[in-house]
């Protein structure tokens, strides 16, 4: 199961650096000094709602930038999720909905970042370094018994993924890859 799993991360990985070529807008629009960044939006969106970022990805409608966001709240066992334009940080979207079966591998990392006193964008911030890379995505995760953020990010050299351990801070060599 292990090995099919790492297969199977391996192919989506090399599969995205075609469409990340094909795509340089994207790109273009996360270089726009006028937005905000991902990372001011993870703070942003930190500071003023209640839980743990579980998700964070983009998405572009009608030429607009967009970041979606999922957070979970511990203590009421709901998970909301937000759109908010990337040009002001203005919320477009919210939904709140009880934790289902299918969140319980994202509920174990939150439950690990909590443990470990550490919010969603710090934990961001030791996985991506001294990176210049975009965020297209960051999600928590849970499997083969490994909590982790798996972070999917653009560049002028294409889109990579890379996995990162959230008990021992540091990247899982097996899920990394250019």
């Amino acid at each position: 199961m292990a090995r099919w799993f790492i297969s199977l991360m391996l192919l989506s990985g090399l599969a995205g650096v075609n469409a990340a070529q094909a795509n340089p807008a994207v790109l273009e629009l996360l270089s726009d000094s006028q937005s905000l960044t991902p990372q001011k939006m993870i703070l942003q969106a930190e500071k003023s709602y209640p839980g743990v970022i579980s998700e964070f990805q983009i998405d572009v409608e009608n030429g607009q930038l967009i970041y979606e966001i999922s957070m979970i709240n511990t203590k009421d066992d709901t998970i909301s999720e937000f759109e908010f334009w990337a040009k002001d940080g203005r919320l477009i979207r919210q939904k709140v909905e009880a934790l289902e079966a299918d969140d319980k591998d994202e509920l174990k990392a939150v439950r690990l970042l909590k443990e470990m006193e550490q919010s969603f964008s710090q934990l961001l911030k030791l996985a991506m370094g001294d990176s210049n890379a975009h965020i297209l995505e960051a999600q928590l995760d849970h499997d083969l018994g490994i909590s982790y953020l798996e972070l999917k990010l653009i560049d002028a050299n294409g889109k990579h993924k890379i996995a990162f351990d959230i008990e021992n801070q540091r990247p899982l060599p097996l899920l990394k890859w250019d």
